[in-house]
């Protein structure tokens, strides 16, 4: 069993962002023992089960703000949330965590005169992945590639997931298309090869989320973002970008 903690943790619920109002996270990972002692055996004996976790966030509820009360009813209540957590910043090159989860506990309390605390408990039984921020801007208004990051190759029984995160609404006026790549190749980027490919985003995208995934083997051990904007309009784009690597 392992257990993750960390304070003023930034959180990212599928594509709205909950950093401001959460405190404290916890994950713990917890590979239990299953029970499979046979009428024969002379001692009890125990298989390794399957990998589960369970992420804990602690908050408040910020009263001054309607519309993330509202959101939280609603994301707190439905299975298949993509959770990332990363204990420093949304920034290239910081890693942290990625998870998709359900709704576990999830307790409210609130004392007269006292803050009203959110506890949450989320719980997953696919693995959690280490992930990278490949970027992270609030205005992409023309083409960007990212920087190159040294993140690993990618076996026969591994794959590389992407997840693409459109914070707001395109700002701006006119048409643009938004494209985002993950791209892989060894140091340099001299033949670099497309490995993902998210849904084209345009200036009708509202805020949203994607996860696309890519089974190895990839001998590639570089990786980096490419944002492609195209169109006569001048919208700019919230992304944030991340990888990591999964089991199969």
């Amino acid at each position: 069993m392992g257990r993750i903690h960390a304070k003023a943790t930034n959180i990212l619920v599928d594509e709205l962002d909950f950093s401001g109002v959460t405190n404290v996270v916890d994950i713990n990972i917890d590979n239990g023992l299953a029970d499979v002692t046979a009428f024969a055996d002379t001692d009890a004996v125990f298989l390794e089960g399957k990998p589960t976790y369970t992420i804990d966030i602690q908050g408040m509820w910020d009263p001054a703000s309607g519309a993330y009360d509202a959101e939280m009813f609603t994301d707190l209540t439905l299975v298949d949330r993509q959770v990332g957590i990363y204990p420093n910043e949304f920034t290239a090159g910081e890693f942290g965590y990625e998870a998709n989860v359900n709704p576990g506990p999830q307790a409210r309390t609130g004392n007269f005169t006292s803050a009203i605390v959110l506890n949450v408990t989320w719980q997953g039984d696919t693995p959690l992945m280490r992930s990278q921020v490949l970027t992270k801007n609030t205005g992409i208004s023309s083409t960007n590639t990212g920087t190159a990051y040294e993140h690993g190759s990618i076996s026969s029984t591994q794959k590389v997931v992407g997840v693409v995160r459109l914070l707001a609404a395109p700002s701006g006026s006119g048409n643009n298309n938004c494209v985002v790549t993950i791209e892989s190749d060894t140091s340099g980027f001299s033949s670099a090869t497309t490995r993902l490919t998210f849904t084209t985003l345009n200036q009708a995208s509202t805020a949203t989320h994607e996860v696309v995934e890519a089974n190895g083997a990839i001998t590639d051990t570089f990786w980096r973002a490419v944002v492609t904007i195209s169109g006569a309009g001048s919208r700019s784009f919230n992304i944030m970008v991340s990888m990591g690597i999964q089991p199969q």
